[in-house]
């Protein structure tokens, strides 16, 4: 995947986690690129109506602890509609939700993570 194609994904999923209500300075991403030979996966599972294509994207979202499943399906479908907007096939999109509580993290400056804020939208 080219930095080009990286910053593309970046932008979508990052306009997809704002329309959902979260921060926009809530950035942080990190990009793994796995060659052919590192990564197996069924093209078909669990009911694809097209096989997957070369071009996966594996997403690994964490997310507060006791975050509601509701914001959950929020954020799972803006990030789906703002990747395929910018030419990712969906059925090539696969999600992972880990609930990480905030008091076992730091963002920085040796402070443990403040409270999230999640802005509702109307």
């Amino acid at each position: 995947m080219t930095a080009e194609e990286k910053d593309v994904i970046s932008a979508a999923l990052h306009e997809a986690s704002v329309s959902a209500g979260y921060s926009e300075d809530d950035l942080f991403q990190r990009f793994i690129s796995l060659g052919e030979a590192d990564l197996r996966i069924s093209p078909r599972y669990p009911d694809l109506r097209k096989p997957r294509s070369r071009k996966v994207v594996m997403i690994e979202a964490l997310l507060s602890s006791g975050t509601a499943e509701d914001r959950k399906r929020l954020l799972l479908s803006a990030m789906v509609s703002r990747l395929q907007a910018a030419g990712t096939d969906p059925e090539d999109v696969m999600v992972f939700f880990g609930e990480i509580d905030r008091s076992n993290s730091s963002f920085g400056g040796g402070r443990l993570a403040p409270p999230v804020d999640v802005q509702t939208t109307t």
